[in-house]
C-alpha cells in the first residue's frame, strides 16, 4: 500500500432492530428520511473530494452500519456511482458492503454486485438458533444459508462472515460447531469477535443487574485459542487478532485502519483520520442531514494529534496485526527512534516474553497475543 492512497468509509446508520450488545451508531429505519440521507452523503462527499483532491487514490471503500442493506439497491448504486465520480478509485479497489441476513434478497444482491460492490461482509454471529435469540438477532439460521448462497449466485467471489464467541453458556464444542458450519459456506474471510458488554447497551444493563452472566476469562481464552488452531488447520491465515483470511483475501480496508493510515469517513457518526487530524461526525441522522445541508460538513469533534499521541495510536493499532509493525517505517514516519521513546516499555515487555523483534518487525508474541489488550495499553 503506497503512501498516496487512502480508505473511504461510509456509514449507513439505519437498522431494522438494535441488538442487545450493539453500541454502534444505529437508528430505526425511517423510509422518508433515507433518500434525504443519501443526498446528504453525496453533498458531504463532494465537499471532501474537493478538500482532499490531492490525497491520492482510494484503495478501498467500505459501507458499514447500522445496516447498509436497509437502503435500496438503487440508493446503494447511487452512492457508489458518486464515489467513482468524486474520487480517483484504484482499478483493483476493494469495495465492501456489510449485510444482515434479515435485510437482503436475491434481486437486491444481484443489483448491488452489478453496481460494482465486489466484497460482502455478512453479519452471521452464530449458526445456533438459541444463540441467535440470546444475541437478539433479527435473523435465523435458514436466512444465513439463503443469504450466503444468494450472494454467491449473484457473483460475489469475496465473502466475509462475522461470528461471535464467548456467548453466555457457549461450550467449546458449540463454538467449534459454529466454525465448522461457517467453513461449509467456504468464505474467503472470517471475523471472530469476543462478545464484549458495553455499559450503555441493553446487555450492559442486564449484566449490571445480574441477569446476564458472561463466561469466565479462562473459558473465553480457551475459545479464542481453539479459534486460532481450528482456522489455521483449515487453511486460514490469522493476520489480525480477530480476523482470518484465505491467502490474499485479507481485508484491505481494515489493514489501512490498523496501519493508522488516512481514512476518510462519511455519514452520521463516522470517524475519520486524514493528514494527522482525527474528526467525528454528529450521530443523529436528522442532525447530520441538517448540518450537511447548512455547511456541507457535520463534524462535531476534531483534533490534531500530537506526535506522541500519533505514535501511541500507530503502535496500538499496528500491534493488532500478527505481522506487527515495521520499525523502519515507524521511524521514517515519525522521524525518531522507537527505542528513544519506548525503550523501557519494549525492554520490559520483551523480558516478560510478550513481544518479539524479528527482521525489523515489532510484534506480539504468542503469549502476548492472548494478553493483547493489556500489552498494547503499555504504549499509550
Amino acid at each position: 500500500m503506497n503512501e498516496q492512497s487512502f480508505g473511504l468509509y461510509i456509514h449507513v446508520p439505519y437498522c431494522i432492530h438494535k441488538c442487545g450488545y450493539c453500541d454502534f451508531n444505529s437508528h430505526p429505519i425511517k423510509r422518508d428520511e433515507m433518500e434525504t440521507y443519501v443526498s446528504a452523503l453525496i453533498k458531504e462527499m463532494t465537499h471532501y473530494s474537493q478538500k482532499f483532491s490531492s490525497a491520492g487514490t482510494v484503495n478501498s471503500i467500505f459501507l458499514g452500519g447500522g445496516t447498509p442493506t436497509t437502503l435500496s439497491a438503487t440508493q446503494l448504486a447511487r452512492i457508489l456511482e458518486e464515489c467513482k465520480k468524486q474520487f480517483n478509485i484504484a482499478e483493483d479497489a476493494e469495495i465492501t458492503l456489510e449485510a444482515n441476513p434479515a435485510t437482503i434478497g436475491s434481486d437486491q444482491l444481484k443489483s448491488i454486485r452489478q453496481a460494482g460492490y465486489n466484497r460482502i461482509s455478512i453479519g452471521v454471529q452464530s449458526f445456533d438458533e438459541e444463540e441467535l435469540k440470546l444475541l437478539d438477532r433479527a435473523h435465523g439460521v435458514e436466512e444465513i444459508h439463503c443469504t450466503v448462497d444468494r450472494a454467491r449466485e449473484s457473483g460475489f467471489s469475496n465473502l466475509s462472515l462475522d461470528l461471535m464467541f464467548a456467548i453466555p453458556n457457549q461450550t467449546l464444542d458449540g463454538w467449534e460447531n459454529n466454525l465448522r458450519q461457517a467453513l461449509v459456506k467456504n468464505p474467503e474471510h472470517l471475523s471472530t469477535y469476543n462478545l464484549t458488554i458495553e455499559k450503555e447497551t441493553s446487555f450492559g444493563k442486564l449484566q449490571s443487574s445480574g441477569k446476564l452472566v458472561m463466561p469466565d476469562e479462562d473459558h473465553q481464552l480457551e475459545l479464542f485459542k481453539r479459534t486460532i488452531d481450528f482456522l489455521k488447520e483449515n487453511g486460514f491465515h490469522h493476520y489480525e487478532i480477530s480476523n482470518f483470511a484465505r491467502p490474499g483475501k485479507e481485508c484491505k480496508h481494515n489493514i489501512t485502519y490498523w496501519q493508522n493510515s488516512n481514512t476518510l469517513g462519511l455519514g452520521a457518526g463516522a470517524s475519520f483520520y486524514m493528514n494527522g487530524i482525527r474528526s467525528k461526525n454528529t450521530n443523529l441522522p436528522a442532525n447530520y442531514i441538517r448540518e450537511i445541508n447548512k455547511k456541507h460538513t457535520a463534524v462535531e469533534f476534531s483534533e490534531s494529534l500530537r506526535p506522541r499521541q500519533a505514535m501511541g495510536e500507530t503502535l496500538m493499532l499496528g500491534l493488532r496485526m500478527l505481522k506487527g509493525i515495521s520499525i523502519m517505517k515507524f521511524e521514517d514516519r515519525f522521524q525518531t527512534s522507537i527505542r528513544a521513546i519506548y525503550g523501557d516499555v519494549i525492554a520490559s515487555l520483551k523480558e516478560k516474553e510478550l513481544i518479539t523483534i524479528e527482521q525489523g518487525q515489532l510484534r506480539l508474541s504468542k503469549k502476548g497475543l492472548f494478553l493483547a489488550n493489556s500489552v498494547i495499553l503499555e504504549f499509550i
